[in-house]
């Protein structure tokens, strides 16, 4: 009978000593926390057409957090492009609207990292080491625009564009 009380006391002092951690747990992790639940899709797609030497115009969204912009080019020829017809980047524009800073995939698989101290060119599609035929920039911070411009030189032909921007 006392091996049984004393087994008892046991498993209610291991009980007690869980159920404080927990609690001391939970209440640090309730204080302490800085995690932001995000709710529903952030995303954005737009399509749209340029023509060579056109541009297209688009807004950022107001996020205070980087954006990723993928970048598609839609290949109407039954086959596949090389380098490829997709480019991507993920851009930070500061909150006070002092500048921006991204890390651009061109669609050669090439990287580049920059902001707005040091030029604008974000991200390119390319035909080659030297042979952009559209290229993505930054058009102006404070209304957090960017433009998707065609080279004229380099495209001859109406391109339709998938742009996928997510936040």
């Amino acid at each position: 009978m006392l091996g049984k009380i004393r087994g008892l006391r046991v498993m209610v002092v291991a009980a007690t000593a869980v159920t404080l951690a927990c609690a001391g747990s939970a209440a640090y992790a309730a204080s302490n926390s800085t995690s932001v639940i995000v709710k529903g899709p952030d995303h954005q797609r737009l399509t749209f057409v340029v023509s060579p030497g056109g541009s297209h115009t688009f807004a950022l969204p107001a996020a205070n957090d980087p954006i990723r912009i993928d970048l598609d080019s839609v290949s109407t020829n039954g086959g596949i492009q090389t380098p490829s017809e997709v480019f991507s980047a993920l851009i930070n524009v500061d909150a006070n609207h002092a500048g921006a800073s991204w890390i651009g995939t061109n669609s050669d698989g090439s990287q580049t990292a920059s902001s707005t101290i040091k030029g604008v060119n974000i991200t390119n599609l390319v035909c080659g080491s030297s042979c952009v035929i559209a290229s993505l920039d930054m058009s102006n911070v404070t209304q957090r625009t960017v433009v998707l411009r065609a080279n004229a030189a380099t495209s001859s032909i109406r391109e339709k564009y998938v742009v996928n921007i997510w936040y």
